[in-house]
C-alpha cells in the first residue's frame, strides 16, 4: 500500500486566475484555480529522468510546483481541490478551489505505479476545472481495466510504428495553435532528435475512454517519413464541440543533457499552465573579456604549454576592429539586439605609474586613447587595480608561495578604489551602478589554493589541484569578503566550473563584517582558452588539454570529464562551443561567459578574431532552432535581477485564477517589487507571451489575464 500524499514544494503559491479555454466552462460556483503546478513523477530526482529533467526549468523560471512519487504516495481528490476549510471539493461546490492550473507527468503510463482509480481521479480532475496535462516521454499507452468499472482508461490515440535515435523532425503545429505552442521556435527548421524515441501513428478512430471521450490527435512534430513524435490530444465527447481535456504529449526521451529537450522544455510547461503562470522566462547571453590593459601569456605548441616569455595586450588596431565587427554581428544576427561586450578591465595597465598615489592617465598609450574614444561602443566592469591574487595568505607567514597574497584589509579594499578611480579618469560609462559588482583576478578570493599555483593547467578551466579547498569547505578569504563589504560591492563573480561556485548564492556562511551578505554570480568559462589569440593555436591547445593528454597518461578521453573521443579541427571546436553555449542559454539562467582580452586579437586581414567566431557560431546556431531576442545585460543588472528572484522564491506567495471574471490576484507574505507573472496584461511582449514584473505585497492586488494569443 503507498503512503498517503504529502506533497513537498519549492514555493508556496495561492493564484486567482481567469483565461480565454476552448473548453466549454461548466456550470461552477467559483471557478478558481491556484496558479501551481502538480508533476507526477516515477520516482526521486536520481531515480526519473523526466523529474531531473523538467525540475531546474520550473524553479530557473520561478513557477510554484508540487511533485507527486507516484512510486510512494496515492493521488487523492483531496489532494487536487479543497474548500475554504480543506475539505475535498467539486468545481460546482461553493468555494471551491483547483490546487493546481496544470498537470505534468514524467511518463506516459507511470507504469507500475498509477492505478486505475488514480487515472479516473486525474481526467475527472483535468476535466472539471478545465487543466490541461502535458507528458514528457514515454509510450503511447493505452490501457483497460480488468476490475469494475472496466473499459479502456488510458488512451493518447496513437499506435506504435517505430523506433530509433536518430530523427530529422519537422514542425506541423495546426493553424488552432499556431500563436499558443511552440511559437518561439523556428518553425522553418527542423529539429535534431539525438536520443531515443518512439514514432507513433495517429488512430484518429471512434474507440472511447470509459468516461465517453474520444482522443483526436493533432500532430506537431513529425519525422521524414510523417510519422508522429509529439501531438496535441484532444478528448471529445459527442455533445461538446470544444474538448474535454487536452494534452500534450511527447514520445521523445527527454532530459537535460538533450539539446533537443532544451528547446522543448519551455513549451511542457507553458502548455500545462495554459500561458498564465508565476515566473517568466527570458534568454540571456552576455560576453566578458577579461583583463583589458594587461597582457595575457601565451600558448606555445612547441612546449605544449604557456610560455610567460610571449605576451600578447590588444592594441589600438583590435579595438578599432572590435567596434567594427559588433556592428557586423549585431546586423547579420537581429536576435542579438544592441549587443555590446563587457570588458573587466585592470587600470594598473592604464596609466602612467600605478604605484602613485594620485593616478595619470596614461593617453599616449594608443590602447588607452582608443578605450577612451569607444567607451560608448562596450561596457565595462571593476576587474581589480592590478589583477592580485585574493586568495588567503600562506600559513605560517614565512612558507613559500607562488605568488603575492595581501595579509590585511586595507590593500584588498585598494585594489577595488583605486580601479574606480581609473574608471572616472577614463570617463567609462555607469560608473555608479558598476560600484556594486566586482570580478577578482582569476575569481580568486573564493577558494583556497594553498599558495601553488600550476601554470601548466592555468591555461584552461581545470586550474584545480587536489589540495585545493573549494568555497564551501572554507576556503574563501574572509579579507576579501570584508573588503568587498567595506566599499559597498554587493556582487561578486564566480567560476561556474569550481566547485561550489556554480550557483547563484549568498555568501553567509563567512563573516564579511557586514549585517548584509554580497550575493555569488556564477560566470561561464569556455574552452577559448585565454592564452590563445589564432585559429591554430586554439586548436593545438584544445586537443593537446582535452584529447593527447589523457592518452599521455595511459586514460581513454572519450568518456572522461571534458574529454573528447577524437581530435577537432578549428570549425568543430567552434560548433562544439556554441553547442555548449547554447545549452547554457535555454537554461535561462543570466550568467555571462567570459573570454580574456587576448581573445579579440585580429588574426587575418579580414579582421577575424576568436571571440567574434565564437559569437557568430553562437548566434547562427541560435537562430536555427529559435525566434526569441536574446537579452544583453550588464553584469550589475544581472545582479540586481537575481537578487530580485532569490527574493521571490523566498517568499509566500498567494495566487487564485479567478476565470469568472479573467483576473489574478496576487498577494505575498513580504513586498516583492518586481515579481515576474506571465499571461497578465501590461508586460513586455515575449516570444508570443506577455511577461510582467508585478509589485506584491500582503494587500491582494488583481491583474487582467491577457495571452496575447491574437498577437
Amino acid at each position: 500500500m503507498k503512503k498517503n500524499l504529502n506533497i513537498k514544494s519549492s514555493l508556496i503559491v495561492v493564484v486567482t486566475i481567469w483565461l480565454t479555454f476552448a473548453v466549454v466552462p461548466p456550470a461552477v460556483a467559483d471557478n478558481a484555480v491556484k496558479l501551481r503546478l502538480l508533476v507526477i513523477a516515477t520516482g526521486a530526482v536520481a531515480e526519473d529522468l523526466g523529474l531531473a529533467y523538467i525540475k531546474p526549468v520550473l524553479e530557473e523560471m520561478g513557477v510554484p510546483y508540487d511533485v507527486l512519487n507516484a512510486a510512494t504516495h496515492d493521488l487523492t481528490p483531496a489532494a487536487l481541490a479543497s474548500s475554504v476549510a480543506g475539505a475535498n471539493c467539486k468545481a460546482e461546490d461553493a468555494g471551491c478551489v483547483g490546487n493546481y492550473n496544470g498537470i505534468i507527468l514524467t511518463d506516459a503510463d507511470l507504469v507500475p505505479s498509477f492505478t486505475p482509480s488514480e487515472w479516473d481521479i486525474l481526467h475527472d480532475y483535468q476535466k472539471n476545472f478545465r487543466v490541461r496535462q502535458a507528458v514528457l516521454s514515454g509510450w503511447p499507452a493505452t490501457y483497460s481495466d480488468a476490475e469494475a468499472p472496466y473499459g479502456v482508461y488510458l488512451d493518447y490515440g496513437l499506435v506504435y510504428s517505430s523506433k530509433g535515435d536518430d530523427y530529422e523532425a519537422q514542425w506541423t503545429v495546426p493553424a488552432v495553435y499556431t500563436n499558443e505552442v511552440f511559437e518561439y521556435v523556428n518553425r522553418s527548421n527542423p529539429l535534431t532528435i539525438t536520443g531515443f524515441a518512439f514514432a507513433t501513428r495517429p488512430r484518429n478512430d471512434p474507440g472511447r475512454l470509459r468516461d465517453g471521450s474520444v482522443p483526436n490527435v493533432e500532430p506537431i512534430l513529425i519525422t521524414q517519413n510523417g510519422e508522429t513524435l509529439l501531438s496535441i490530444v484532444r478528448y471529445m465527447v459527442p455533445s461538446q464541440p470544444m474538448p474535454v481535456r487536452e494534452v500534450m504529449i511527447s514520445t521523445i526521451t527527454n532530459a537535460d543533457f538533450l539539446l533537443h529537450s532544451k528547446v522543448l522544455a519551455y513549451e511542457f510547461v507553458n502548455w500545462a499552465a495554459q500561458g498564465v503562470f508565476v515566473g517568466g522566462r527570458y534568454v540571456h547571453l552576455a560576453a566578458h573579456v577579461d583583463d583589458l590593459f594587461l597582457p595575457d601569456h601565451l600558448w606555445d605548441p612547441a612546449l605544449k604549454m604557456t610560455n610567460t616569455a610571449n605576451t600578447y595586450r590588444v592594441n589600438k588596431a583590435d579595438i578599432d576592429n572590435a567596434v567594427r565587427k559588433q556592428f557586423t554581428f549585431r546586423a547579420a544576427h537581429p536576435l542579438a539586439g544592441n549587443f555590446k561586450l563587457d570588458f573587466p578591465f585592470n587600470g594598473a595597465g592604464a596609466v602612467v605609474d600605478p604605484k602613485a598615489a594620485t593616478l595619470t592617465l596614461n593617453l599616449k598609450d594608443e590602447l588607452v586613447a582608443a578605450v577612451a574614444d569607444y567607451k560608448a561602443s562596450f561596457r565595462f566592469i571593476n576587474h581589480t587595480f592590478t589583477h592580485q591574487e585574493m586568495n588567503k595568505a600562506p600559513v605560517p607567514a614565512d612558507a613559500p608561495c607562488d605568488y603575492a597574497t595581501f595579509t590585511t584589509v586595507a590593500p584588498i579594499e585598494g585594489e577595488i578604489t583605486r580601479n574606480r578611480a581609473v574608471w572616472g579618469l577614463l570617463g567609462l560609462p555607469e560608473r555608479d551602478q558598476n560600484n556594486r559588482v566586482l570580478i577578482s583576478g582569476a575569481h580568486s578570493g573564493l577558494r583556497d589554493r594553498r599558495c601553488t599555483d600550476n601554470p601548466a593547467l592555468h591555461a584552461t578551466m581545470f586550474d584545480v589541484r587536489d589540495d585545493d579547498v573549494a568555497f564551501d569547505q572554507g576556503g574563501a578569504n574572509p579579507l576579501f569578503l570584508k573588503a568587498a563589504a567595506n566599499v559597498g560591492v554587493k556582487y561578486l563573480a564566480s567560476d561556474a566550473w569550481q566547485r561550489a561556485q556554480d550557483v547563484e548564492q549568498y555568501i553567509s556562511q563567512y563573516d564579511d563584517g557586514s549585517p548584509d551578505d554580497r550575493l555569488m554570480l556564477p560566470r561561464w568559462p569556455t574552452n577559448i582558452f585565454y592564452n590563445v589569440i589564432k585559429p591554430s593555436q586554439l586548436q593545438d591547445e584544445y586537443n593537446y588539454v582535452l584529447y593527447q593528454k589523457f592518452l599521455n597518461a595511459g586514460k581513454n578521453p572519450c568518456g572522461m570529464f571534458r574529454g573528447i573521443c577524437a581530435q577537432r579541427n578549428y570549425k568543430e571546436i567552434l560548433l562544439a562551443e556554441a553547442d555548449m553555449a547554447l545549452r547554457h542559454m535555454l537554461t535561462f539562467k543570466k550568467w555571462p561567459h567570459f573570454f580574456h582580452q587576448s581573445n579579440l586579437a585580429k588574426y587575418d586581414e579580414r579582421g577575424n578574431t576568436l571571440l567574434f567566431d565564437w559569437l557568430n557560431a553562437v548566434f547562427t546556431e541560435y537562430e536555427r532552432l529559435l525566434t526569441l531576442p536574446v537579452k544583453n545585460l550588464p553584469y550589475y543588472l544581472i545582479g540586481d535581477q537575481t537578487a530580485a528572484s532569490l527574493k521571490a522564491k523566498s517568499a509566500t506567495i498567494h495566487a487564485i485564477w479567478n476565470r469568472a471574471n479573467n483576473e489574478v490576484t496576487l498577494s505575498a507574505d513580504r513586498a516583492i517589487p518586481d515579481l515576474l507573472v506571465t499571461g497578465v496584461s501590461g508586460g513586455n511582449l515575449y516570444g508570443g507571451q506577455f511577461i510582467r514584473e508585478v509589485a506584491v505585497d500582503d494587500v491582494a492586488r488583481a491583474f487582467t489575464v491577457d495571452r496575447a494569443l491574437t498577437q
